[in-house]
């Protein structure tokens, strides 16, 4: 751990004691949400949902669903690939969205580069990492294989939609944004709280219009809302 160690300042671990008793997380604690440093102190408390991690190809733990519930972070520390503990740190939220520089560099964290500019534009001051002012989670709880969606099943769905709303009771937010229509259509409607849905920051439609304008403007008109106390 003592790599993320470094880079705690940007997000706290003041929720974890409870976040830690969520069933997914006593398995998979490096999963736990990315919760801000400065997480509803300006403006109300907003948790963004993704979609989910991703593994390299040459990984297979992932592929069974049954499987991958049933195992935990020490299975991946002990899988064999050419980087020791790669599906560790893909899966560790934290690490993904802590920047360690001007940006991220890696061209799979392009998610967290496009909210972070999008909130920015919305409103939120400029900072280290504007992704500090809210908290984040994948929606759902097991990894697609890279460079695709989750095919996701009635058994990720089941985990998904017991975690999230776990996450949602600890860090009561007063506003939950999807940002993968995918994860919304699944776990959404299932959800205590009322949510939206914009697509996913990484995809085509993030810059593509719309009839609804393109999915960074959707975000960073939710994200005004949500600061003008208008968020509906």
């Amino acid at each position: 751990m003592d790599k993320v160690m470094e880079y705690t300042a940007q997000h706290t671990t003041e929720f974890d004691s409870k976040l830690e008793c969520i069933e997914h997380y006593q398995k998979h604690p490096q999963m736990m949400p990315f919760v801000g440093a400065d997480y509803g102190k300006h403006g109300p408390r907003v948790l963004v949902i993704g979609e989910s991690h991703y593994l390299q190809p040459k990984s297979t733990i992932h592929l069974n669903p049954d499987v991958w519930y049933a195992s935990s972070v020490a299975d991946l520390d002990n899988a064999a690939l050419d980087d020791t503990r790669r599906e560790y740190w893909a899966t560790h939220t934290r690490a993904c969205l802590t920047k360690k520089g001007p940006t991220w560099k890696k061209k799979s964290f392009t998610i967290f580069r496009n909210l972070e500019a999008a909130l920015i534009e919305a409103g939120y001051p400029i900072a280290d990492n504007a992704l500090r002012y809210v908290a984040f989670m994948n929606g759902f709880q097991r990894p697609a294989v890279s460079r695709l969606s989750i095919k996701d099943t009635p058994l990720d769905r089941e985990h998904s939609v017991k975690t999230v709303q776990s996450v949602i009771a600890v860090l009561a937010p007063e506003h939950v944004i999807f940002v993968s229509r995918k994860a919304y259509k699944a776990l959404g409607k299932k959800l205590s709280i009322d949510s939206h849905a914009t697509p996913h920051p990484a995809s085509p439609w993030w810059n593509r219009a719309s009839k609804r304008g393109t999915g960074k403007a959707q975000f960073v008109a939710l994200m005004q809302q949500v600061l003008a106390g208008e968020y509906m």
